[in-house]
């Protein structure tokens, strides 16, 4: 397998690590405490074990589908995700 081949490979295989990621945190937003359609980065971090870091990514890039109830997503230092990352 050549250089361009094993690049490619690798970023199928991240690319299909991050759907993984994200159905999960799709998941927990289902189960985790909603108040006021707020939730916490933290209990997301709780339900999925997922470093916050790596949620507040998934979050930005746009691809979570957010329950009905939920509005929006609170991050340490003031930051917030809402629908879709924005």
């Amino acid at each position: 397998m050549g250089e361009k081949e094993a690049v490619e490979q690798l970023r199928r295989e991240f690319s299909r690590l991050k759907d993984g990621y994200r159905r999960a945190i799709e998941a927990a937003l289902a189960r985790v405490p909603v108040h006021d359609g707020v939730v916490s980065v933290r209990d997301i971090w709780i339900e999925t074990s997922l470093p916050v870091d790596l949620v507040v990514e998934l979050l930005k890039e746009n691809g979570i589908r957010f329950p009905p109830h939920v509005k929006r997503v609170d991050v340490p230092g003031g930051r917030k995700a809402g629908r879709g990352g924005r």
